[in-house]
């Protein structure tokens, strides 16, 4: 859908008669989507672009080739420290992969011309709120405790080689590693309805445990609706408990 409507777009600020205001239409309005979709291109010609999704996100165009391949750029990629980035989220990925019981992207960055490019292999799952209501609330248990696992996990890791991300002078013990935006985020086997993959971690930091619970309930108000906040804060609360014994 997304590609389709700014290929329309796209061709219609052709009839845009004075070229700096179609310029600004172009980078304000379509994100560069034709320049950074040409730039890709020419870096990865091997790509089947004839098929390719293209999805938007919160703040990156995201390029979804048939093989699974995915390319991210930065929407504003002027205005944005898009390197800054999209480094501290493969080194915070590249940190917890071994650690999470699920898949998290494993980031390669490339600099294609003027635009920074965030490259990663799809995680096979659908989005769990992408699924029917009755049916996430089915399986809250379930998906409550495994979440509450993960986030206990995250919160509580050592992660040395992360220690200059930690605020300074902060209190070590009321601060851990968060995702910080899981609502939208969680993948999910629909058969099992088991998690399979933790997505998008470009707003991951160190910082306080209500952030990370907060952002289980924020945007979106299906997942208030699953009930499935509330069970992974029950999970995370045991663990944490059992761990103290």
């Amino acid at each position: 859908m997304w590609r389709t409507f700014f290929n329309i777009l796209y061709f219609l600020s052709c009839f845009i008669p004075y070229r700096p205001w179609r310029d600004v239409f172009r980078r304000e309005k379509l994100f560069d989507y034709h320049a950074k979709l040409v730039a890709l291109r020419r870096a990865f010609p091997r790509q089947d672009w004839r098929h390719f999704r293209l999805a938007k996100g919160g703040g990156s165009l995201v390029f979804i080739t048939p093989n699974g391949t995915i390319y991210k750029i930065r929407k504003f990629h002027l205005k944005d420290d898009s390197i800054t980035k999209f480094t501290q989220e493969k080194r915070i990925t590249d940190a917890i992969r071994s650690l999470l019981p699920v898949r998290v992207p494993n980031i390669k960055i490339h600099q294609v011309g003027i635009f920074t490019v965030y490259e990663t292999k799809f995680i096979p799952g659908e989005i769990l709120l992408n699924l029917p209501l009755e049916k996430i609330r089915e399986h809250r248990d379930k998906i409550g405790a495994e979440l509450g696992n993960i986030i206990y996990i995250l919160f509580n890791s050592k992660l040395p080689e992360l220690n200059d991300l930690r605020p300074k002078g902060a209190d070590k013990n009321d601060i851990g590693l968060t995702h910080g935006d899981m609502c939208s985020n969680i993948l999910v086997d629909p058969k099992t309805m088991k998690i399979t993959g933790i997505i998008d971690w470009e707003y991951a930091r160190f910082s306080s445990l209500k952030r990370e619970f907060f952002g289980l309930f924020r945007v979106r108000r299906k997942m208030r609706l699953t009930d499935i906040a509330p069970e992974a804060i029950w999970e995370y609360y045991r663990l944490r408990d059992s761990a103290k014994k």
